[in-house]
């Protein structure tokens, strides 16, 4: 169970998650830079145990954001049958294969999607925002995203529900003013007393939100920005880590002669 929201601007993305995790789980690693092997660098925080990430983003401008994806009756236990590879390892594939056309180029063609449980996997550059919903054992989906603001939420527990009322309450803080912690959405530390098994900072006996992670490009300022909320509260304000790259030179220039 996962909140993401992405703001579309003419030179700006800003894309920011809410990772929903079992309190069992082993503690996240902070962002780090990694290198890509045809040039240009990408970052993004990893799961403590398998090493994955659900969210990160490129110096190419690419943001790559991965929520769980359910059917009917789908377990929400995690596999232990050995058949299925970690969801986090399409994240970094993606953001490895270059600029948003090949990025998503490789998950519409090359991605083995049968090795892994459903999902929904969101890639956002340069003009372009794509969605490709993976459900096992049916075709993938893919629709363009291209909303000035966009919210997508994951819940295997009673997600009709969840889902509908998350969304009342992201159009309730998109019309009374967007207000915003630093860079940060409100909307995604709201936990709402009663219903904090369905807020967007979501807390429950055994899960909780773990993270928050943003990602920003700026074609005016010319860097992707990555920022990181360890352990987020109501009440949290600054990032602990914030990381930055250089956008690559050709997106700064091709972005700033629009208009």
């Amino acid at each position: 169970m996962c909140t993401l929201t992405v703001q579309l601007q003419r030179d700006r993305l800003l894309a920011t998650m809410n990772r929903d995790e079992a309190l069992t789980r082993k503690p996240e690693t902070p962002p780090q830079i990694h290198d890509i092997p045809g040039g240009g660098q990408w970052f993004a925080p990893h799961d403590g145990e398998k090493g994955g990430t659900w969210m990160g983003a490129s110096s190419h401008g690419v943001v790559a954001c991965l929520l769980n994806a359910y059917l009917p009756g789908e377990s929400l236990l995690p596999d232990t049958s050995g058949r299925y590879r970690s969801r986090g390892e399409i994240i970094p594939a993606v953001l490895e294969a270059g600029d948003v056309e090949s990025g998503i180029a490789w998950a519409t063609n090359e991605l083995d999607r049968e090795r892994y449980p459903s999902f929904n996997l969101l890639i956002f550059g340069s003009g372009i925002g794509k969605c490709l919903t993976w459900h096992k054992e049916t075709d993938l989906v893919e629709y363009d995203v291209d909303s000035e603001w966009t919210l997508r939420s994951s819940s295997g527990w009673d997600s009709v529900d969840v889902k509908n009322w998350r969304e009342n309450l992201f159009a309730n803080w998109h019309k009374s003013g967007e207000e915003m912690v630093d860079h940060l959405p409100k909307f995604h530390l709201i936990q709402e007393e009663g219903k904090e098994d369905w807020s967007p900072l979501m807390k429950r006996s055994w899960s909780a939100t773990r993270s928050v992670t943003q990602a920003e490009v700026d074609a005016s300022t010319g860097e992707v920005v990555l920022r990181y909320w360890p352990d987020p509260h109501p009440d949290s304000k600054h990032p602990d880590v914030v990381e930055t790259l250089p956008l690559e030179s050709h997106l700064t220039t091709s972005r700033g002669s629009n208009g």
